[in-house]
C-alpha cells in the first residue's frame, strides 16, 4: 500500500528537499577537495595566461621585424663606406642610421656587432622585449637576434632615370642635372668589361607629356584605329586623330601619348586592344576657339572655326580640320609647337640600353620646357624597365639576379595650368581638366594638383609593388607637400635626398652611384 501525505506535510518535505540541495551545491563550491570550481578558475587562467602570452610573443615578432628593417639600411649605408674605413667609424655610422630608421617604440640599446670583409659587411644585433603577461611565469623578456650580411653581388642592373625636364629647370639647374647625370653614367660604367649586358639604363625626361618618340607611331600598343575611351574627347563626332596630323599639311605627331584612363594611368598593364583603354592614345591638342576676349587668352588657336557658336560648339567641329589646312602659330608661339602637337616639346625618352654613348647623347639633348606631371614621369621610367610592352627590353621579373632601379628627380610640384574658361586648363596628357580624368572639374590649380599628387602615390606604390627600387630627389624645392610625397615615394627613408642647389647635386648623384656599385643584401 502507497504511503500517502497531506498537503502540509507535503509541503514540508518540498522545502526540506530543496533547502538540501542548495546546501549540497554550496558545499559542493566550498569544497576543498577536487571540484568543477578549481578546475574551471585554473582553465580561466590558463586561456588568460596563453593569450597575454600569444600578444608578449607577437610583440616581439613585429620589434624584430622592425630591427631587420633598420639593419638592413645601417648594413647597406656601410658597405657603401670605403673599405679602410676604420671598425669605429663604421660601427658610428651603422647606429646612426639604424636609430634613424627603427620605427619601433622605446629605445634600443644593445650594441650592433659589425664585421667588416673586403667584400662586403655583416651586421648583427641582439635585444631583448619586456613581457607583459609572461613574467606571471618568470620570464621577464623575449630575447632575439637580427643579422643581415651585404656583398658585392654580381647579376645585372637595370637604371630608369626619370628627370624633370619642366619649364622651371632652365639655366643653370638643366645644366647641373646634365652634369650630375653623366658623372652617375660615368661612375657606373667605369672597368666595366667590353662588351657587358650587365648595366643598362634607360632615359625619361618629363614634364607636360612623356615623349615616347614618334618612331613608335605604328606600333601595335598605339591607339591607331581610335577605341580608345579617351580618342573622341573634343571632337563633335568620332575622328581619328593620326588622320586629323595627316589632315595639317605643316605639322605631324612628335610622339607625345595622353595619360591612359584610370587606373591604366598609374599601371604597367600590358595594351592589347581587346581592351582599348590599354592602349596609347596620340595627344591632339584640339584648335581653340578664336576669341580676343581676356577670358579666353593664351588659347592655343591654330585653324580658322569655320563654324559659329558656343564655345563648345567651335572648339569640337571637325570641319576645319579638312585636308591641306595650315596651322598657324599659337599665342604662345612656335617654341611651343604649333598645333595639336602643343607642350609636346620635351627631349625623346631612351629606352633600355647597353651602350653608353647612347645614354649620355640622350641626357645631352635634354631641354626644359613646359609644366610638371610627375606622375606621367613615374610610369614611364617603370615602363621601360618592364619586360612586357610598350617597351620589352627590361628582364623579367623573376631574374633574381637582376635588379631593377628608378631614380626620380623633381624641382617642382605636379602642375597643370589652370584657366578660366570651358576647358579649365591648358591641354596637358589628362586632356583638359574639364574632362574629369583627374576625378575634377576645379579650375583651382591647388586641388588639381593634390588629384596629381595622389595619382602619383599610387603609381609610387605600385612600381615598389613590383619590386623596383625607387630613389628620388628634390632639387631646389621648397613646397613642403610635394617633398612629403617624393619622400614617401622611396623605398625606404635612406633613398631619399634633398638638394637645396646645384652646388649639392653633384654629390647626391655620387653618393647614389656608390650605393649602385653592385651591393645587395645576401641574407
Amino acid at each position: 500500500m502507497g504511503i500517502h501525505l497531506s498537503r502540509n506535510q507535503s509541503s514540508a518535505l518540498n522545502s526540506r528537499k530543496r533547502w538540501s540541495k542548495t546546501r549540497n551545491i554550496a558545499a559542493f563550491f566550498k569544497s576543498d577537495r577536487g571540484n568543477v570550481a578549481p578546475i574551471f578558475a585554473v582553465v580561466i587562467a590558463t586561456v588568460i595566461f596563453t593569450v597575454g602570452a600569444a600578444i608578449d610573443y607577437s610583440r616581439a615578432s613585429q620589434t624584430r621585424a622592425q630591427f631587420q628593417l633598420a639593419l638592413d639600411a645601417a648594413a647597406l649605408a656601410v658597405g657603401q663606406m670605403p673599405n679602410s674605413t676604420s671598425q669605429a667609424d663604421s660601427e658610428t655610422r651603422a647606429a646612426q642610421v639604424f636609430d634613424a630608421n627603427y620605427q619601433g617604440a622605446g629605445t634600443w640599446g644593445s650594441q650592433i656587432n659589425l664585421t667588416r670583409t673586403n667584400s662586403g659587411v655583416t651586421l648583427a644585433i641582439s635585444n631583448e622585449v619586456q613581457t607583459s603577461f609572461l613574467g606571471i611565469a618568470h620570464i621577464p623578456s623575449i630575447g632575439f637576434t637580427a643579422e643581415t650580411e651585404v656583398v658585392q653581388g654580381g647579376g645585372s642592373i637595370e637604371i630608369a632615370m626619370v628627370l624633370d625636364n619642366s619649364g622651371s629647370m632652365s639655366g643653370s639647374k638643366i645644366s647641373a642635372l646634365k652634369t650630375a647625370s653623366h658623372q652617375l653614367i660615368e661612375t657606373l660604367f667605369q672597368n666595366m668589361p667590353a662588351g657587358s649586358t650587365d648595366l643598362s639604363f634607360s632615359l625619361t625626361p618629363f614634364a607636360t607629356f612623356v615623349d615616347i618618340g614618334e618612331g613608335n607611331i605604328n606600333q601595335s600598343w598605339m591607339d591607331t584605329q581610335g577605341l580608345s575611351s579617351i580618342h573622341n574627347e573634343n571632337f563633335s563626332q568620332p575622328a581619328n586623330r593620326f588622320d586629323l596630323y595627316n589632315n595639317i599639311s605643316n605639322v605631324q605627331w612628335e610622339g607625345c601619348v595622353e595619360a591612359r584612363p584610370y587606373p591604366y594611368d598609374v599601371q604597367d598593364t600590358e595594351p592589347n586592344a581587346s581592351n582599348p583603354d590599354t592602349l596609347y592614345v596620340p595627344n591632339f591638342a584640339p584648335d581653340n576657339p578664336d576669341n580676343e576676349d581676356y577670358w579666353w587668352q593664351f588659347a592655343n588657336s591654330y585653324l580658322d572655326d569655320d563654324t559659329s557658336g558656343s564655345f563648345t560648339t567651335r572648339q569640337e567641329n571637325l570641319s576645319k580640320y579638312d585636308a591641306t589646312v595650315s596651322a598657324s602659330s599659337s599665342d604662345y608661339g612656335s617654341q611651343y609647337n604649333v598645333g595639336p602637337s602643343f607642350l609636346c616639346n620635351q627631349s625623346e625618352l631612351v629606352p633600355l640600353t647597353t651602350s653608353q654613348t647612347t645614354i649620355e647623347n640622350g641626357i645631352d639633348s635634354m631641354v626644359a620646357r613646359g609644366s610638371t606631371n610627375i606622375v606621367q614621369g613615374l610610369v614611364w621610367g617603370w615602363r621601360t624597365l618592364s619586360p612586357g610592352m610598350p617597351f620589352t627590353e627590361g628582364r623579367p621579373y623573376t631574374d633574381n639576379l637582376n635588379q631593377k632601379i628608378l631614380i626620380l628627380l623633381s624641382d617642382g610640384q605636379n602642375y597643370i595650368t589652370s584657366r578660366s574658361n570651358m576647358n579649365r586648363s591648358l591641354y596637358s596628357a589628362y586632356g583638359y581638366i574639364k574632362d574629369n580624368r583627374l576625378d575634377t572639374t576645379s579650375s583651382s590649380t591647388s586641388t588639381v594638383t593634390a588629384h596629381m599628387n595622389t595619382r602619383t602615390a599610387e603609381a609610387c606604390d605600385n612600381i615598389k609593388a613590383a619590386g623596383i627600387t625607387i630613389f628620388t630627389i628634390t632639387f631646389d624645392l621648397d613646397h613642403e607637400d610635394t617633398i612629403d610625397l617624393m619622400r614617401d615615394c622611396a623605398t625606404t627613408p635612406i633613398h631619399y635626398f634633398n638638394s637645396p642647389d646645384t652646388s649639392q647635386l653633384d654629390d647626391v648623384f655620387a653618393e647614389i652611384a656608390v650605393r649602385l656599385k653592385a651591393l645587395r643584401i645576401s641574407r
